[in-house]
């Protein structure tokens, strides 16, 4: 006969603090959001960064508007494979780390903009290809930002090894 043990107390404080971590995670995406559509609409008075979103995403309109709803779920999961498919080219342990977080946190980005921005333009109009670019830039975006983090620290390991050195030895 088995015998009954009692009910083990969970731990709630490791919930509270996942939960704390994720709303704040939220509050930082909905300002990332908010920061974003004031630079883009408010502080650029030429508004090149629109200009730019709107572009990209007519491009993407124009070519991937043409293909079938499957075509265009296909072009899109072979673009997540060849972003995530970068991640076997990296070696080190932390690079790989930085690089998965990147991709969480652009694409969690990319997601928020879209979604976003696609139901502010129903209060105020905003073209669907400057929505589409957004989010199409911070989707892309993981391996160029990942490239440029990792030159900025190249450089900075060359300013501090050059600081660092003694010329007089």
């Amino acid at each position: 006969m088995s015998e009954i043990k009692p009910l083990e107390e969970e731990d709630h404080e490791d919930d509270l603090k996942v939960f704390a971590i994720m709303t704040a995670l939220v509050g930082i995406f909905a300002l990332a959001l908010w920061g974003l559509y004031y630079l883009v609409f408010s502080v650029l008075l030429g508004k090149p960064l629109v200009t730019l979103f709107s572009t990209v995403g007519n491009i993407l309109e124009s070519t991937l508007g043409n293909l079938p709803e499957i075509g265009q779920i296909a072009v899109l999961f072979l673009m997540m494979s060849g972003i995530l498919g970068i991640r076997f080219l990296l070696e080190d342990e932390d690079d790989i780390n930085i690089y998965k977080m990147l991709i969480i946190l652009l694409w969690a980005a990319a997601l928020v903009a879209f979604i976003g921005l696609w139901e502010y333009s129903a209060f105020n109009p905003i073209p669907a290809s400057v929505i589409i670019g957004i989010s199409f830039i911070l989707f892309i975006a993981p391996p160029f930002v990942f490239g440029i983090l990792k030159g900025l620290c190249y450089l900075s390991e060359l300013i501090i090894a050059d600081s660092c050195h003694n010329p007089f030895k």
